[in-house]
């Protein structure tokens, strides 16, 4: 049976063609106009859409066919003509589901079945309308969705959320191929996300606060990048300590991910000797907690005149001997592959002004305060944690004179420690680079927001966890994208958003997209194709 429009003096229709191929006959559907030539009626192909393999794609092609008819017939009808319902967000939207789709992010989520709609509406809405996830379905009301309806009962997000992590590794190694990132360097850190309480599970219990927030549980979470992009994360109990973790994520990278020759990059939470063990037997790049001895002596001591400069940063190789870092019950191997770091002092004038400036601002508030409260307990209690900056003593509490001339001492200094044989000055720039890490970390719970977290179930708070770094993913894809205007995936979406899906009041379902020229530039340089001027497709209805 065929179909048929006609458009500008033409007859367009849809036909199922037969082809015979390798595998046998094999069916196409194809868009095709009837037109004369030389006094003779021909055939000519407009657009293949596609191979038939089931009645369900003859129903889908059909129902493409007809939206070109609905699209033929508003065509010509004045918009002045027209009533039209309120406007609904669509270029954001828009954006990341072609992203996603050209990346194979789409494919790679297709394990989850019939909640991969659900999970995508979830990492979409994430950057626009961060919160929790079951205000998903609000985000869903307001938005145009032309594709496959996502499944948003409250129920149905939970159990899209419980799919999600049951497939978390298959997901991550799906995206990992299809992105094909460069893994010659690695970069890696640990966060922490708190609870305000009523979680009763071994995940979220009390521990170190990376987000200085005493008393209140939470869990650690730790994140790898590579080539600008997470490519692996991980969920801890909230009392893990930082090198607990190192050992089983380069485990994970050199196993599962086949990442064998790979320079390990390290915050400086790593810096310390236990984690500096284990990382021995790796390439890696860290800084030494600055606070340890002899880091702290020699941060102090080195004098930067006759440094490198390099950008903003000052560098200079300094020498600190296996004994002085290495306890006595050390083993020989550990003793030897410690004999092969490389230490490199680094000074930056700005940061030192910055850490200054902080010092003195506190300095004034502890005077104040040690002027007005003469309670040492409730002093204590006063100055969380600038608490270090006073030295109590029987007669009352003065300042501490000896750390705050250490303080001022290794204002704008760190060191870093390497067993690469990488130049010096690319060992610091490499180390650089670790703070867009921390920057990724900052947009997690941020801008995407990874709080609040109202799940109780463990797996589910690891699910919520792994959709944010979906979300981290899909804003690092498209701020890579925007390598000509450099805006941020903020930016960005507020621009997109200019562009909206109008609903026409008619029987046919037909949605008119506003313009937005800015928007439309940013598509471009995206690499993607503006919608079209007519939308057509059944609204989305609530579930």
């Amino acid at each position: 049976m065929l179909y048929y429009i006609r458009l500008h003096y033409t007859c367009v229709f849809l036909r199922f063609a037969k082809k015979k191929g390798k595998y046998g006959v094999e069916v196409y559907a194809q868009l095709a106009e009837k037109h004369r030539e030389n006094g003779k009626q021909k055939t000519r192909i407009i657009k293949h859409l596609g191979p038939v393999h089931d009645e369900k794609d003859r129903d889908r092609y059909r129902s493409i066919f007809q939206q070109e008819l609905q699209k033929s017939n508003l065509a010509g009808t004045g918009m002045g003509n027209m009533a039209f319902d309120p406007p609904l967000d669509f270029g954001m939207v828009y954006a990341a589901r072609n992203i996603m789709e050209d990346t194979g992010i789409m494919r790679s989520l297709s394990v989850l079945g019939k909640y991969r709609e659900t999970i995508f509406l979830m990492i979409a809405a994430r950057i626009t309308h961060p919160g929790s996830d079951i205000s998903i379905r609000r985000f869903f009301q307001t938005v145009y969705y032309p594709w496959d309806s996502p499944r948003i009962g409250k129920d149905e997000l939970y159990r899209a959320l419980d799919a999600l992590i049951g497939f978390k590794d298959r997901i991550e190694m799906r995206l990992f191929t299809a992105l094909k990132p460069d893994t010659s360097v690695i970069h890696y850190d640990l966060t922490s996300s708190y609870f305000e309480g009523g979680e009763n599970n071994d995940l979220v219990l009390f521990g170190y606060s990376r987000d200085k927030k005493r008393g209140k549980e939470q869990i650690v979470i730790g994140l790898v990048m590579a080539d600008g992009i997470p490519i692996h994360h991980e969920v801890w109990p909230g009392n893990t300590i930082d090198p607990k973790t190192l050992e089983s994520t380069i485990s994970v990278l050199k196993d599962r991910f086949r990442i064998k020759n790979m320079i390990f990059i390290a915050d400086r939470a790593f810096g310390r000797s236990k984690s500096l063990d284990l990382l021995d037997q790796n390439r890696y790049i860290t800084a030494a907690y600055r606070w340890d001895q002899p880091y702290r002596n020699v941060l102090m001591e080195t004098d930067f005149t006759d440094g490198n400069v390099v950008n903003d940063l000052t560098i200079k190789k300094v020498t600190i001997s296996v004994s002085d870092v290495m306890k006595e019950d050390s083993t020989g191997e550990q003793r030897t592959l410690a004999g092969k770091r490389r230490y490199i002092a680094v000074y930056n004038k700005e940061r030192e002004d910055l850490d200054l400036e902080d010092l003195n601002d506190k300095i004034d508030i502890v005077k104040k305060k040690i002027s007005e409260i003469k309670d040492q307990k409730e002093l204590k209690k006063s100055l969380g944690k600038m608490k270090s900056l006073v030295k109590f003593t029987k007669n009352g509490a003065v300042l501490n004179e000896k750390r705050i001339h250490i303080l001022k001492k290794i204002a704008g200094r760190f060191l870093v420690v390497t067993n690469t044989d990488l130049p010096e000055d690319e060992v610091v720039s490499a180390y650089k680079e670790q703070w867009q890490i921390e920057r990724s970390f900052r947009t997690i719970k941020s801008f995407i927001e990874i709080r609040p977290v109202y799940h109780r179930k463990e797996e589910r708070i690891k699910a919520h966890v792994f959709v944010c770094v979906l979300s981290l993913l899909l804003s690092r894809i498209i701020e890579k994208r925007l390598t000509v205007s450099r805006l941020t995936v903020e930016r960005t979406a507020e621009i997109l958003w200019g562009i909206k899906a109008i609903p026409v009041k008619s029987p046919m379902r037909i949605v008119y997209r506003s313009e937005s020229d800015e928007a439309v530039k940013i598509l471009n340089e995206m690499g993607i194709k503006p919608p079209d001027r007519i939308l057509v497709g059944a609204l989305p209805e609530m579930s």
